[in-house]
């Protein structure tokens, strides 16, 4: 099946606005490393040996859902909407897009409110109150600017943030390296013994750390070549950011001993800190601020464009379909942010921490709903072919991931995604509209 190109403004010229392949890439591997790498060393360190096969665990999971989107998105142009519209339906579809729609939003607020969280290692004027609203909001504010500037630079700053992002991770390995090569001693992992109970309790750890593999599918209405691009992406950029990690954090635990980098605040600067001295800690918190601030960007980008895409099938107020010259989604991008700006202003009220802490455990749940739903419809659609039984393996793995989550959060996420069904109802009232999945221009049907 071939794929007719998304033009959404006549007057500009598609390459100036369409995802290339290493943007695509981009997108998944700046949606996977965000703040938490920084402080899985710390969380990890007690488990010893066990860490390692807990990562292979859910790096293979995670492979799995990675594996059934690059199928469908082999096969059928368009992203998740036209997925799971041509498996269940267009009203499963929406379901699916709205809950993860709300899933993005939240995070771009938490994630923002990390940005300044990070810097107040630098600035410790910002680390509460307002300053810490104000940095959290112009950081939401410098994103409205970028994505509204067309989707080539949004992804043009998830390459730039991605390769700094990196360096600390990158410097940690480099220094063990080193270690080795000039024949000095590391230090060894924690001394615990292999148990079933260590590796699901470390899985457990690391379990959503891999999330935001589907970075590149989320965007593949906006892609050059999709069907080609967006697997390859998705395969590649989950492969590279589970390594990364995994040598990552091991490398961290090699330079410190296990008993000290289960207590620090800050595992990164303190294993590079023999290399870069007294700077080790702003170098890291300078860092973790860039990786924070381009998470929000590839958030923001996945809302707004799967918003759009709902607001083009009739399923959301027409707002949310409208480009602007450069062929951004203008208006999705436009209210997206507003809402994550009003979450920020939402979490300086002194009851707030514990609701929102909350909220975004909701959050990663609703995340899930994309998961297992794609998988299931990989599954339906024979999309895995041979390999269909790892497309098996995915489905079991997010239903895991569910159920883990607890009985309360699972609730609440329910409750978020059925909120979804009259605001669907009111909206294709509004646009007069009962048009079938197959009149939907996500839809590869049409």
């Amino acid at each position: 099946m071939t794929e007719e190109p998304v033009i959404l403004d006549a007057n500009v010229e598609p390459s100036s606005r369409m995802l290339g392949k290493w943007m695509s890439a981009a997108m998944v591997v700046g949606s996977m490393v965000g703040s938490g790498i920084y402080l899985l060393p710390t969380t990890l360190a007690p488990f010893g040996s066990n860490l390692v096969i807990a990562f292979l665990l859910t790096g293979f999971g995670t492979m799995c859902l990675a594996f059934a989107l690059a199928r469908l998105a082999a096969r059928i142009p368009g992203g998740p909407f036209a997925y799971v519209d041509q498996a269940f339906g267009e009203k499963t579809a929406f379901v699916t897009l709205w809950c993860y729609t709300f899933s993005q939003v939240t995070g771009v607020s938490g994630v923002a409110v990390a940005v300044a969280g990070a810097l107040g290692h630098v600035w410790p004027s910002v680390v509460s109150g307002p300053p810490l609203i104000g940095v959290a909001l112009c950081s939401i504010f410098a994103l409205l600017i970028v994505n509204l500037r067309g989707t080539r630079s949004a992804g043009a700053l998830q390459i730039v943030t991605v390769v700094i992002k990196l360096v600390p991770l990158l410097a940690v390995m480099a220094l063990v390296l080193g270690r080795f090569g000039s024949g000095s001693g590391v230090e060894p992992l924690a001394a615990v013994p292999l148990s079933f109970s260590g590796v699901i309790a470390a899985a457990a750890l690391t379990l959503f750390s891999l999330t935001g593999f589907e970075g590149a599918a989320m965007t593949a209405r906006v892609t050059r070549d999709s069907t080609t691009t967006v697997p390859r992406a998705t395969i590649l950029g989950t492969g590279f950011t589970a390594v990364v990690y995994l040598l990552a954090t091991v490398a961290v635990l090699l330079l410190l001993p296990s008993a000290v980098a289960a207590k620090s605040g800050a595992p990164f600067a303190d294993a590079i800190s023999p290399l870069l001295g007294a700077t080790a800690g702003i170098f890291v918190a300078l860092i973790a601020a860039v990786s924070a601030f381009g998470t929000a960007n590839s958030l923001l980008l996945m809302a707004a464009e799967t918003a759009r895409t709902m607001g083009q099938a009739g399923d959301l107020p027409p707002v949310f379909a409208r480009a602007n010259g450069r062929g951004a989604p203008a208006g999705a991008i436009w209210i997206c942010s507003i809402l994550s700006a009003l979450l920020v202003l939402a979490s300086s009220s002194k009851n707030f921490v514990n609701v929102y802490v909350f909220i975004t455990l909701v959050s990663t749940v609703l995340a899930l709903v994309l998961y297992i739903v794609c998988a299931a419809a990989a599954l339906k659609l024979r999309a895995g072919g041979k390999w269909t039984a790892i497309v098996a393996i995915g489905v079991v793995y997010s239903i895991a991931m569910f159920i883990g989550s607890g009985v309360e959060v699972l609730l609440w996420g329910a409750a978020v995604a059925l909120a979804g069904l009259p605001i669907r109802a009111i909206s294709r009232w509004l646009n007069g509209s009962s048009r079938a999945a197959a009149e939907s221009p996500a839809s590869p049907l049409g």
